[in-house]
């Protein structure tokens, strides 16, 4: 009964985690388009929270993956180095479809894959996080 009640455990742990991104997906790759871009500052930035001069240090944004090519959902990271937290990188995972945002993942850990390329993102400079 204990070895049940630990395996049970053990995969409740591993459904909440994050699998690394696959190979195909790594190999999607593409840079972010500027609309993709606009998107996110529009949806998540101005529409969502208020925002304050200096508050975002240093953003980047990440390449855009294909996650289901047959429904057509892709996604991407944002990391940022918030003000209050010099140094150290928060992030989030993004996807989409349609110029939709379908969800957002804070710390995802299939942004801290080191497949993906980042570009610089100073469209968020300055922004609250």
């Amino acid at each position: 009964m204990r070895i049940k009640l630990l395996a049970c455990a053990a995969m409740l742990m591993l459904a909440g985690c994050n699998a690394p991104v696959s190979q195909t997906v790594a190999d999607s790759q593409r840079p972010p388009s500027s609309d993709v871009r606009q998107n996110f500052v529009n949806i998540v930035f101005k529409r969502s929270y208020r925002h304050e001069a200096g508050e975002v240090v240093w953003a980047r944004i990440s390449s855009v993956v294909v996650l289901e090519p047959e429904k057509k959902i892709y996604a991407y990271c944002v990391r940022v180095v918030p003000k209050r937290s010099w140094g150290d990188w928060a992030y989030l995972g993004v996807s989409f479809t349609d110029g939709k945002i379908l969800g957002a993942t804070a710390n995802d850990d299939r942004c801290k894959d080191k497949r993906p390329r980042y570009y610089p993102f100073p469209e968020l400079t300055g922004m609250k996080t």
